[in-house]
């Protein structure tokens, strides 16, 4: 969040939480939340350098909701998109739909950004996020939230 941001400690912090838990970089991304406040570009642009140095990825949030422009995103140095599920659910209704956010999937991934579509539910609306141009999808389709401790269980192999 804008708040998290804004401590001084947020870059440290989130690289020690990985070094404990014994994973490396590459395989975290930093979820930052949307919100009208983040108009520091330079300020928030250095914490996600930071992040990046140690191959960490940075995604915001909700995009099509609240305060979503193109200034904002392309003014901050992302590596991820999230396209709110509200999104989906205008192109699981029409045509139309379906153009503005394939157009807007396009222009992200010409830019070099990866994109994800959150509130995946149906074969339909997967069909919908893959002919979009999605790169990770995410939603109760694949799984609904799980506590911590099944984590382990829900990521292992299935023993046949």
């Amino acid at each position: 969040s804008y708040v998290q941001l804004r401590e001084a400690s947020i870059v440290n912090d989130v690289v020690e939480a990985a070094r404990e838990a014994g994973l490396p970089g590459r395989n975290i991304t930093v979820e930052v939340t949307e919100s009208m406040q983040l108009q520091d570009y330079n300020y928030f642009n250095n914490i996600f350098s930071n992040w990046r140095n140690k191959e960490m990825h940075v995604s915001i949030d909700d995009f099509g909701t609240g305060y979503s422009n193109f200034d904002r995103i392309l003014s901050l140095k992302l590596d991820v998109v999230k396209f709110d599920r509200s999104l989906l659910l205008m192109a699981n209704k029409d045509e139309n739909s379906q153009f503005i956010l394939n157009y807007f999937s396009t222009a992200f991934e010409k830019l070099g950004y990866k994109v994800l579509y959150e509130g995946v539910e149906t074969d339909e609306q997967e069909e919908i996020c893959v002919n979009s141009h999605a790169d990770y999808l995410q939603g109760f389709k694949f799984s609904k939230p799980i506590p911590i401790e099944e984590l382990k269980n829900f990521l292992s192999p299935i023993q046949e």
